[in-house]
């Protein structure tokens, strides 16, 4: 990067302005002339009049949003989706123009949108903006077709996009002309950088121009992963026509990148410690600076000044040429697209470590969550592996011989068997460590002690996992031993990432009575006592909301213990449904009744009330955790669930550890 002074940078910024201010006005005296189109709309309403609105895309799945005839143009595309961490790189959109059959728009679908690495951000450009956290996407990139528009996703994640709402607004025109040019997107990626040639942007062939780019960076090694010059060669040229002078330069920024936005670039997401893991997405659009060609274009960065750097390169190149257009390589797999991004497994606890106090060696805890780490000499850092929110995992790793042993300590909230699962960065410097003793309300529950090997050519993770626990509610410490190292270990340390965890079996309650629907305006309703309420008669029905008789009928949870109201229960809308079951125990005892609901939830153990939670929420395992008391003998159970919109069901089950309860919908 060159220096520039205050002077330029000022003037530099003077032309930029008037440019912003120029397309602004153009686009507002479009508006003082009639219009010669028509302009139409294909979106994911509900056919049927109700209220869900969104698609459901299965693993493996393609979706056509739109399958549109021409002459016309789509000046406006907005999604938002609900779907497994980092759907952004798992859901691919591709774009057919004019019969087609090889896409000319093909990235996943948070590349399109300008935001790399399966996150979401906000930021706001005049193509693309990015609003409510990065959850709602939009493009109003001009896109013609002359004979016809088709518009696909695909999910290549693991389960279900549960909904994938969506706008299509397009024009129909009474013509184009036959030279109009169309437009394309094309994701790239290199998981290293090649060394010894620029980071390859764009190459296309045939006559068009080049609108811009976003490019996202992962950072293999600490340092600035800028200085990389920009190089353009149009034609075939011999020498780029357009050199610039490094990275943030290319993207309208300087001395590095920060977060920032404008119309023509921008950078929604830039770590600034600089340290390997650091993940950058920047963006640059030529919209008053378009930059034609007529045979073909190459457009590439350096990657670190005179490519001296190997860090992730990803980029969506975005221009407009007449058809056809040069065959796209092919995607890469989402494995590939997303090597860093670690979804947290099931009741995974992510620690926020502060050093503590320590007799000997060195001591870290994170008091809030219960989470202690003791050993020799500790370093805390932080990981490439990154969660859901664009976070990186911190690592606690012993520093050399200093730690014969660590221990863990960690919190049970309720007595059950349990798998626990430990997960470290595995590395070239990585020891063989073993489990010696897990303490639970003062005595040593371990039965397996299998070897953990930490040894690995390139870092990676790896996990040890230790099956059906059993532990006592209270806090749990688990010790680990050094066992040596691999024969091509450069050393036997450790380095910890965090645990998970999970019941070993989980007992859901399957078998209801279920009545409704009860009106319920708001959440108020959730306080408002309903005759089953009062009485529990199976065999009585009562007048419902919405003119509908409230009868009991059978009800069975599905997959995963979920029971989905929706099928027993409708209108499924701003409404209430009780739930009745029995469970029969062997004898008087404490118990953990624990829930899940969606959305508000009241409970009663043999006509006692014992829970209530007035929540908004999608219903998951184990959410609310009640200590409940139970006789000997049957036990009745009634759960009362509010909904607003949407999904609509429960989660129920006691903490059982030995299997002693029986549970049934027949009342003795």
């Amino acid at each position: 990067m060159r220096i520039l002074s205050r002077t330029a940078l000022r003037a530099a910024a003077a032309v930029l302005a008037p440019a912003a201010l120029a397309v602004g006005q153009d686009l507002l005296r479009q508006l003082g002339g009639f219009q010669d189109f028509l302009s139409r709309r294909v979106s994911s309403f509900d056919r049927s009049g109700g209220n869900r609105d969104a698609l459901t895309i299965k693993p493996g799945e393609t979706a056509v949003l739109a399958d549109l005839q021409g002459p016309g143009a789509i000046h406006h595309f907005w999604v938002t989706i609900s779907a497994e961490p980092f759907y952004g790189r798992k859901i691919v959109l591709r774009m057919y123009w004019d019969g087609e059959t090889a896409p000319s728009v093909e990235a996943p679908i948070g590349d399109f949108f300008g935001v790399g690495h399966g996150l979401n951000r906000n930021f706001a450009s005049l193509p693309l903006v990015c609003s409510s956290e990065g959850r709602a996407r939009n493009s109003f990139w001009y896109m013609p077709f002359r004979k016809s528009a088709r518009v696909t996703v695909a999910n290549e994640g693991r389960r279900d996009v549960a909904a994938f709402y969506y706008y299509l607004d397009y024009r129909v025109l009474p013509s184009l002309p036959t030279d109009t040019p169309t437009f394309h997107a094309q994701y790239r990626q290199e998981t290293p950088c090649a060394a010894g040639r620029n980071y390859l942007i764009l190459e296309a062939q045939g006559r068009g121009h080049y609108v811009g780019c976003h490019l996202s960076v992962f950072q293999k090694a600490m340092g600035w992963w800028g200085e990389g010059d920009d190089m353009i060669i149009v034609d075939g040229e011999d020498f780029p026509s357009l050199h610039g002078t490094g990275s943030e330069d290319y993207f309208a920024d300087a001395w590095g990148m920060r977060e920032s936005q404008s119309l023509f670039y921008g950078c929604p997401l830039q770590e600034e410690d600089f340290q390997a893991g650091s993940k950058a997405s920047v963006y640059r659009f030529h919209i008053p600076d378009p930059i034609p060609f007529r045979k073909s274009i190459s457009v590439s960065i350096e990657h670190g000044h005179d490519n001296d750097r190997a860090d992730d390169f990803s980029s969506t190149a975005y221009w407009y040429q007449s058809e056809p257009h040069r065959p796209f390589l092919a995607l890469p797999t989402v494995e590939a697209r997303l090597p860093f991004a670690l979804e947290p497994p099931p009741n995974f606890v992510l620690p926020a470590w502060k050093e503590a106090k320590a007799d000997l060696g060195q001591a870290f805890e994170d008091a809030e969550k219960g989470l202690a780490f003791k050993g020799g000499r500790l370093v805390l850092s932080k990981s490439s592996y990154y969660l859901p929110s664009g976070e990186r995992y911190p690592v606690l790793a012993t520093d050399g011989p200093t730690s014969p042993s660590v221990h863990i300590g960690f919190p049970v909230g309720v007595a059950e068997r349990y798998d626990v699962t430990l997960f470290f960065l595995k590395g070239p410097n990585m020891g063989i460590w073993r489990p010696t003793s897990l303490v639970s309300a003062g005595s040593d529950v371990l039965e397996e002690r299998p070897d953990f090997s930490g040894y690995a050519e390139a870092k990676g993770m790896g996990a040890l996992s230790l099956k059906s626990v059993s532990l006592s509610a209270g806090p749990g410490v688990l010790e680990l031993a050094r066992r040596g190292k691999a024969r091509a270990a450069s050393g036997d340390d450790l380095a910890f990432l965090g645990l998970s965890l999970v019941p070993s079996e989980r007992r859901y309650l399957t078998e209801w009575n279920v009545i409704g629907p009860f009106a319920a305006p708001d959440m108020d309703a959730l306080t408002v006592a309903y005759p089953p309420e009062r009485e529990l008669d199976l065999e009585k029905s009562y007048a419902g909301g919405f003119g509908k008789t409230a009868v009991w009928r059978k009800a069975r949870a599905g997959a995963g213990g979920y029971v989905n109201l929706l099928e027993f229960v409708q209108p499924g809308e701003y409404v209430i449904a009780y739930a009745l079951g029995f469970v029969e125990a062997p004898s008087a005892t404490e118990a953990v009744l624990l829930l899940g609901s969606d959305d508000g939830v009241r409970a009663w153990v043999n006509g006692e009330l014992v829970h209530t939670n007035a929540a908004y929420r999608a219903s998951a395992p184990d959410l609310d955790k009640v200590a409940v008391r139970l006789n000997k003998g049957r036990n009745a159970v009634l759960l009362k669930i509010l909904q607003g919109a949407g999904a609509w069901g429960f989660h129920a089950r006691f903490a059982d550890p030995e299997g002693g309860l029986r549970w049934s919908a027949d009342r003795p």
